[in-house]
């Protein structure tokens, strides 16, 4: 996503919790595109929201506006419903729901009109079911839904 939107000539925030290598490398390809794109790499950490908020701040700071935002966080949990933990499904749901939810308000309150927000989800979320998938597919689920409240 963050190499096509630069294709096009969008100056890209490449955001990572953990992955500088992976960040840095994007970053590396979208200046190497030489059609005038930008990209900087972030450290944030998108289930925690202060770090949201100081991530659109940052971003902001650097590029001196947001125009859009395009959210793909997401981690992977399989496995029968019976045996998620607690634990599990919170860290599931903190990154990817809870996180994308407040990247998507950090982001809006500091975009000005016509400002677009994408949130990634998952055809598990749309699927009527899909085996092991409880906590992921609920997860992405949520996202589809909020993202439609928050178009009205």
């Amino acid at each position: 996503m963050a190499i096509e939107l630069a294709k096009r000539g969008a100056k890209v925030a490449v955001n990572y919790a953990n992955a500088v290598e992976g960040a840095e490398q994007v970053v590396k390809e979208i200046k190497a595109l030489g059609n005038g794109s930008d990209a900087h790499a972030f450290k944030a950490n998108v289930g925690n929201v202060e770090e949201s908020e100081k991530l659109m701040d940052d971003v902001v700071k650097h590029f001196g506006k947001l125009d859009i935002c395009c959210s793909n966080s997401g981690v992977v949990s399989f496995g029968h419903f019976k045996d998620v933990t607690p634990e599990e499904f919170d860290r599931v749901f903190t990154i990817n729901t809870r996180g994308q939810f407040f990247v998507a308000k950090a982001a809006y309150k500091r975009m000005e009109m016509g400002g677009r927000i994408i949130l990634m989800g998952s055809i598990t979320g749309q699927a009527k079911g899909v085996p092991k998938h409880a906590v992921y597919s609920g997860s992405k689920g949520a996202i589809e839904t909020f993202t439609r409240c928050m178009a009205i």
